[in-house]
């Protein structure tokens, strides 16, 4: 399991405290996802800097599984660095990353606002892309909903993870912290989730792995239609 490394100012970053370090989410509860970040009903460009066709091909593939779920939200697509939400493969830039919901609309306009490491892998990086694309629709990790069953081990989490680049503090707020907060849509823990990190089993007092997702569970279809329900549907259901 590959955590995303420290990321731009922003990214990922707590609703509450607009500053923060990213991926440093304040935590929120349940099914996770960010109320106050969620797009606004309509049409949300999407610009893929990308090196190459399979890419382009499998990050489309990715948002078409999502958008089945957003019926207030059209994506199209466009070529190049100018969208609301900006997908590159930059070299110069490390990890997979995304910042979360609107938060993108903060990121200045010639920097991508999601970043994808290449891979040969088409099945996991199209998962990676899912989860991705999860936490720019304003999807949090599921890893640590409050109710969430993993019983970590601790020190095996830090001794996994924890480097000098990663500090115990950062991989703490990756993993162990659990959400809480205000403005918050609530819905089941989903170890299912394409936003549920894939688990090993040394890292767990049970010995028992959680895989990871490579396809939206039930649960994440539930969580995004609900999150994108179009508000006159709301209010006629």
């Amino acid at each position: 399991m590959a955590i995303s490394p420290k990321l731009p100012d922003n990214a990922l970053q707590p609703f509450t405290t607009p500053t923060d370090a990213p991926e440093r989410t304040k935590r929120t509860q349940r099914s996770v996802a960010n109320l106050p970040h969620k797009w606004p009903d309509g049409v949300i460009t999407v610009a893929m800097d990308l090196r190459n066709a399979k890419s382009e091909a499998l990050v489309v593939d990715a948002i078409r599984e999502w958008a089945h779920h957003t019926p207030s939200l059209r994506f199209q697509i466009v070529e190049g660095r100018q969208g609301d939400i900006r997908i590159s493969d930059d070299e110069g830039l490390e990890g997979n990353w995304s910042y979360i919901g609107t938060h993108a609309k903060q990121v200045d306009k010639n920097q991508p606002t999601m970043h994808l490491d290449r891979t040969d892998d088409s099945t996991a990086f199209r998962s990676i892309v899912l989860h991705e694309f999860g936490h720019a629709l304003g999807l949090m990790h599921e890893h640590q909903h409050p109710e969430n069953t993993v019983d970590w081990n601790t020190q095996a989490v830090f001794h996994e993870y924890a480097s000098e680049s990663e500090p115990e503090d950062y991989i703490q707020e990756q993993y162990l912290d659990v959400f809480s907060g205000d403005g918050l849509q609530v819905t089941p823990y989903d170890q299912r989730s394409v936003m549920h990190y894939h688990v090993p089993a040394h890292v767990r007092n049970s010995g028992q792995t959680i895989p990871e997702n490579t396809h939206l569970s039930q649960g994440d279809q539930e969580a995004v239609r609900r999150l994108y329900t179009p508000r006159l549907m709301e209010h006629s259901a």
